[in-house]
C-alpha cells in the first residue's frame, strides 16, 4: 500500500488527511488499514504458496511415474506367478500362494497411494466458465444422497437465491464437495445431519458444508490440511490438501471449523467477480472450451 494519500481541498501540501496511513487522529481508520494490510498479506503469501506446490507438483509427479512404471510390471509378474502356482497341493505351496497374494496386495495399495499423491501435485490449468452454483451443487447432493440416506444422515440444501453465476471449473470444484460431503458422512452417525448451502457474502460466493457429526479436537483441525494425515484406517490424508489447492487455484479459500461433539463445518470462499484463478505450470486457467497454455 502507498504511503502517500489524496489531499483534502485546502489543506497543505505534505499534510495528510487523519484517515491516512501513519495518521493517528483517527483510530479506527488505523485499525481498518491494518486489518486490510494482514489480509493482503496473507493473500499474497496463499497465492506464493500455491505457486510454489505447483512448482514442486511438476518436479515429484515426474519421479512418481517414475517409480509406478516398475510397480504395474511387479503386479504383473506377481499375476503370472499365481497363476503357475494354481491349485495348492501342498501346505509349502499354499503358503507360497498366501505370501504373493500379500505382495499383490501391497502393491496395488501402493499404487492408489501413488495415483492420490498424482492427483494432489498436479495442478492444471483450469477450465473456467460462467456457472450456477445452486445447480451444481443440488447436482452433487443429488448423486450422493442415496448413500447418505441409507447411512441413516438426513441431507438439507439451501440456496441463496441472490447469488450471481460464478467463474469456476465445474468438474474440479464438484470434486472439491464431493470430499467434503465424504468426509461428512464418515463423521457422522444415523441420526446425523449434513446440511449443504450456498450463500452470497459481500464479493464472495460460499459453499458450506456442515455436519452435526462428532467433530475435531484442536490438533486434529491444525493438521487437517497437512498431506498425509488422516483420522481414517484407510485414508490416505491427501483429501483436504487437494481440495484446499483447488480452492486457492479459483483465488478462494477454504477455512474449517469444527468443535468436538458438535460438528464440523467447511466453508468454501469463492470471488464473485474481479479475481482471475491462480496460474497452473500447464498455462493460465482459460475459458471451457478454450486454448490452454503451453505445458
Amino acid at each position: 500500500m502507498s504511503d502517500s494519500a489524496a489531499q483534502e481541498p485546502g489543506a497543505a501540501p505534505g499534510n495528510r488527511t487523519p484517515d491516512s496511513v501513519g495518521g493517528t487522529d483517527d483510530p479506527r481508520a488505523a485499525e481498518r488499514t491494518g486489518r486490510d494490510v494482514g489480509q493482503a498479506a496473507e493473500e499474497a503469501s496463499e497465492r506464493l504458496r500455491t505457486r510454489q506446490l505447483a512448482r514442486l507438483g511438476a518436479l515429484f509427479a515426474g519421479f512418481a511415474h517414475e517409480i509406478r512404471n516398475p510397480l504395474s510390471t511387479i503386479r504383473l509378474n506377481l499375476q503370472l506367478v499365481r497363476e503357475d502356482l494354481g491349485v495348492a497341493e501342498s501346505p509349502r505351496e499354499a503358503r507360497i500362494g498366501r505370501r504373493v497374494e500379500v505382495v499383490e496386495g501391497e502393491v496395488v495399495r501402493l499404487q492408489a497411494i501413488l495415483d492420490q499423491f498424482l492427483n494432489f501435485v498436479r495442478v492444471p490449468a483450469l477450465q473456467v466458465a460462467p456457472v450456477r452454483l445452486a445447480e451444481l451443487i443440488g447436482s452433487i447432493v443429488e448423486f450422493t444422497a442415496p448413500e447418505l440416506e441409507a447411512a441413516g444422515i438426513e441431507v438439507r440444501v439451501s440456496h441463496d437465491p441472490t447469488l450471481p453465476e460464478v467463474l469456476l471449473d465445474a468438474d474440479q470444484v464438484r470434486a472439491v464437495v464431493v470430499n467434503l460431503l465424504r468426509n461428512a458422512q464418515d463423521a457422522c452417525e444415523p441420526g446425523d445431519e449434513i446440511l449443504v448451502r450456498t450463500v452470497r457474502r459481500g464479493d464472495e460466493a460460499l459453499v458450506v458444508v456442515a455436519d452435526t457429526g462428532a467433530g475435531m479436537d484442536e490438533e486434529v483441525q491444525e493438521r487437517a490440511f497437512q498431506p498425509y494425515f488422516s483420522t481414517k484406517k484407510h485414508g490416505t490424508g491427501l483429501g483436504l490438501p487437494t481440495a484446499r489447492r483447488v480452492v486457492e487455484q479459483h483465488g478462494g479459500r477454504l477455512v474449517l471449523d469444527s468443535e468436538p461433539g458438535r460438528g464440523t463445518q467447511f466453508t468454501i470462499h469463492l470471488p464473485i467477480e474481479g479475481h482471475l484463478p491462480i496460474d497452473g505450470p500447464e498455462g493460465a486457467a482459460s475459458p471451457a472450451g478454450g486454448t490452454e497454455g503451453d505445458a
